[in-house]
Protein backbone atom coordinates (compact mmCIF):
# COMPACT_ATOMS: atom_id res chain seq x y z
CA UNK A 1 0.00 0.00 0.00
CA UNK A 2 3.01 2.30 0.75
CA UNK A 3 5.27 3.21 -2.05
CA UNK A 4 7.96 2.54 0.58
CA UNK A 5 8.85 -0.03 2.86
CA UNK A 6 8.58 2.02 6.40
CA UNK A 7 11.15 0.26 8.66
CA UNK A 8 10.69 1.00 12.24
CA UNK A 9 13.89 3.35 11.40
CA UNK A 10 11.44 5.73 8.63
CA UNK A 11 8.79 5.15 11.11
CA UNK A 12 10.43 6.64 13.80
CA UNK A 13 11.67 9.57 11.35
CA UNK A 14 7.70 10.38 9.69
CA UNK A 15 6.66 10.72 13.79
CA UNK A 16 9.08 13.29 14.69
CA UNK A 17 8.86 14.93 11.31
CA UNK A 18 5.19 15.15 11.97
CA UNK A 19 5.84 16.13 15.42
CA UNK A 20 8.04 19.31 14.65
CA UNK A 21 5.17 19.88 12.02
CA UNK A 22 2.47 20.05 14.30
CA UNK A 23 4.69 21.77 17.01
CA UNK A 24 5.66 24.46 14.54
CA UNK A 25 2.13 25.08 13.31
CA UNK A 26 0.57 25.67 16.89
CA UNK A 27 4.00 28.04 17.51
CA UNK A 28 2.66 29.91 14.64
CA UNK A 29 -0.94 29.58 15.57
CA UNK A 30 -0.31 31.16 18.96
CA UNK A 31 1.95 33.66 17.65
CA UNK A 32 -1.38 34.55 15.07
CA UNK A 33 -3.80 34.89 17.64
CA UNK A 34 -1.11 37.23 19.84
CA UNK A 35 -0.90 39.21 16.70
CA UNK A 36 -4.89 39.27 16.11
CA UNK A 37 -5.66 39.99 19.81
CA UNK A 38 -3.32 42.67 19.19
CA UNK A 39 -5.42 43.87 15.94
CA UNK A 40 -8.82 44.11 17.52
CA UNK A 41 -7.49 45.97 20.47
CA UNK A 42 -5.85 48.73 18.02
CA UNK A 43 -9.15 48.89 16.86
CA UNK A 44 -11.14 48.93 19.34
CA UNK A 45 -8.92 52.23 20.49
CA UNK A 46 -9.51 53.77 16.82
CA UNK A 47 -12.63 53.48 17.18
CA UNK A 48 -13.32 55.14 20.28
CA UNK A 49 -11.02 57.71 19.23
CA UNK A 50 -12.88 58.16 16.22
CA UNK A 51 -16.06 58.80 18.21
CA UNK A 52 -14.29 61.21 19.99
CA UNK A 53 -13.16 62.85 16.96
CA UNK A 54 -16.05 62.85 15.26
CA UNK A 55 -17.34 64.85 18.00
CA UNK A 56 -15.03 67.29 17.95
CA UNK A 57 -15.09 68.30 14.22
CA UNK A 58 -18.98 68.41 14.58
CA UNK A 59 -18.06 71.11 17.26
CA UNK A 60 -15.44 73.11 14.88
CA UNK A 61 -18.27 72.51 12.31
CA UNK A 62 -20.73 74.48 14.49
CA UNK A 63 -17.91 76.97 15.72
CA UNK A 64 -16.78 77.74 11.83
CA UNK A 65 -20.42 77.92 10.61
CA UNK A 66 -20.28 81.52 10.16
CA UNK A 67 -17.46 81.92 8.57
CA UNK A 68 -19.36 81.39 5.46
CA UNK A 69 -20.54 84.53 5.44
CA UNK A 70 -17.50 86.74 6.00
CA UNK A 71 -17.40 87.62 2.68
CA UNK A 72 -20.97 89.37 3.08
CA UNK A 73 -19.54 90.47 6.25
CA UNK A 74 -16.80 92.04 4.75
CA UNK A 75 -18.70 93.64 1.97
CA UNK A 76 -21.12 95.41 4.87
CA UNK A 77 -18.28 96.61 6.81
CA UNK A 78 -16.83 98.45 3.86
CA UNK A 79 -19.91 100.00 3.05
CA UNK A 80 -19.85 101.13 6.88
CA UNK A 81 -16.26 102.58 6.39
CA UNK A 82 -17.31 104.33 3.10
CA UNK A 83 -20.62 105.79 4.89
CA UNK A 84 -18.39 106.68 8.48
CA UNK A 85 -15.57 108.73 5.83
CA UNK A 86 -17.75 111.62 5.15
CA UNK A 87 -19.22 111.37 8.54
CA UNK A 88 -15.64 111.78 9.90
CA UNK A 89 -14.81 114.57 7.48
CA UNK A 90 -17.87 116.21 8.96
CA UNK A 91 -17.16 115.14 12.66
CA UNK A 92 -13.29 116.95 12.19
CA UNK A 93 -14.71 119.98 10.32
CA UNK A 94 -17.16 121.05 13.65
CA UNK A 95 -14.45 119.84 15.93
CA UNK A 96 -12.07 122.65 14.43
CA UNK A 97 -14.93 125.14 14.49
CA UNK A 98 -15.68 124.52 18.03
CA UNK A 99 -12.06 124.84 18.95
CA UNK A 100 -11.96 128.29 17.13
CA UNK A 101 -15.44 129.37 19.32
CA UNK A 102 -13.82 127.99 22.20
CA UNK A 103 -10.88 130.23 21.41
CA UNK A 104 -12.86 133.10 20.66
CA UNK A 105 -14.84 132.96 23.97
CA UNK A 106 -11.39 132.20 26.06
CA UNK A 107 -11.40 128.65 26.53
CA UNK A 108 -8.42 128.21 24.41
CA UNK A 109 -7.41 124.90 22.13
CA UNK A 110 -8.44 121.59 23.65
Amino acid sequence: MFLIELTPETASAVKIAWSVGIVLALIVTAIDVYLLIRVIKAARKIDALAGRTLEAAGGIAGNTSALKNLSATNEVAAALIAGATPIVSVADALDKKLSAVSAFFGGGKK
